[in-house]
């Protein structure tokens, strides 16, 4: 089955960066030509998308390839995180639908590629791929996100942190408590009505300038497209919101979108802790969910409250792995993370690497 919307009988993602109501979000942009593909409990989302704004999701800026020639985009175009959809994972079923995506799409000759991939998802993809044509395609580390797993729905927090994460996680949740600050649960309106400077303010300190009103759509179009699945916190003080977190929940998890702060307001009472996940874990506590998203970046902060680190990569037929590529941007990932976070992702990036060798025929 293939559609250019969302089939009402898509397969429950574990990803809410695959759920029907973002993917409708994403598409509601109007940018490129998106389908989707369904056969025995497995969905693909691919992506006709040559006027691509979006530097990350391109080619040639992401891999930093001179090939600016037109791919297929396959896993979705947002979110930065794209894992394989359904439980049927045999490279053969998978590699029928990325084929069936393909002649959907004869304008891109057979060019595609899947970025933002987790770990776990690389080798099923490679596999398929080499089911669709014989080759092996190149494989490339892309990025990194947090994860915070197992959140305890019958204890504290607390129990599943080292101790001295523990302490870190009590003192700052106090020092919140004496600022005076009032962390409440809002409605996506109220981030609609105040977040759009707090957002700028935000996307201004990481390098990305957009204008207030363009932030503000896009918030109002998550508001009429998302409203169900919105998880929105906010810092106030007295009357005025200060900062903001909004985040949607899918299933068993609980994905952090944005945070807005104004800056010139903050009291250093750890608002942006409280926000991304102090906040956010209470919610998951009291309504069952098992896991946060927290996203890229900031991995020293995020892992200091409990998260975990994973890679994201991406699988593009006619590109070669480099090895030292992967280790480059490993190794600035893992300068960034606590010991224990470091080992654990670097035994990630060796099973991939050598996931690739078994499928290379080196091993």
């Amino acid at each position: 089955m293939i559609s250019s919307t969302v089939p009402s009988a898509w397969p429950q993602p574990e990803s809410f960066y695959s759920s029907p109501n973002w993917l409708r979000f994403v598409d509601s942009d109007g940018v490129g030509r998106p389908a989707y593909l369904m056969k025995d409990g497995a969905g693909l989302v691919a992506h006709h998308a040559p006027d691509e704004g979006h530097p990350d999701y391109r080619f040639e800026t992401l891999l930093d390839s001179e090939d600016d020639s037109a791919r297929l985009l396959l896993g979705g175009r947002r979110g930065f995180c794209s894992p394989v959809i359904g439980t049927h994972r045999s490279p053969a079923a998978l590699a029928e639908l990325m084929g069936a995506a393909l002649e959907a799409f004869p304008e891109v000759h057979g060019a595609w590629w899947w970025p933002y991939l987790p770990s776990k998802d690389v080798p099923h993809v490679v596999a398929a791929a080499r089911s669709l044509t014989g080759e092996t395609p190149g494989v490339h580390l892309v990025d990194a996100d947090c994860t915070v797993q197992q959140i305890p729905a019958d204890g504290p927090f607390e129990s599943k942190l080292t101790k001295s994460q523990h302490r870190h996680w009590r003192r700052e949740w106090q020092r919140f408590v004496k600022s005076g600050l009032e962390l409440r649960q809002v409605s996506i309106d109220e981030i609609v009505a105040c977040g759009a400077p707090l957002l700028q303010q935000v996307e201004l300190k990481y390098g990305n300038e957009h204008e207030e009103e363009n932030l503000r759509a896009t918030l109002g179009r998550q508001a009429h497209i998302l409203r169900e699945e919105a998880v929105a916190h906010a810092v106030f003080d007295g009357s005025r919101m200060t900062g903001y977190s909004l985040g949607y929940r899918s299933g068993q998890q609980l994905a952090l979108r944005s945070i807005g702060l104004n800056y010139g307001e903050l009291r250093n009472a750890a608002e942006y802790a409280v926000l991304l996940v102090h906040g956010p874990v209470r919610f998951a506590q009291e309504n069952g969910i098992e896991s946060l998203h927290l996203g890229t970046r900031s991995y020293e902060a995020k892992c200091r409250r409990g998260a975990g680190v994973r890679g994201l990569w991406a699988v593009a037929p006619g590109t070669t792995t480099s090895k030292k590529k992967i280790e480059e941007l490993a190794g600035s990932v893992l300068a960034q993370l606590p010991a224990t976070d470091a080992a654990a992702f670097r035994s990630e990036i060796d099973a991939v690497l050598a996931s690739l060798l078994v499928e290379s025929g080196q091993a």
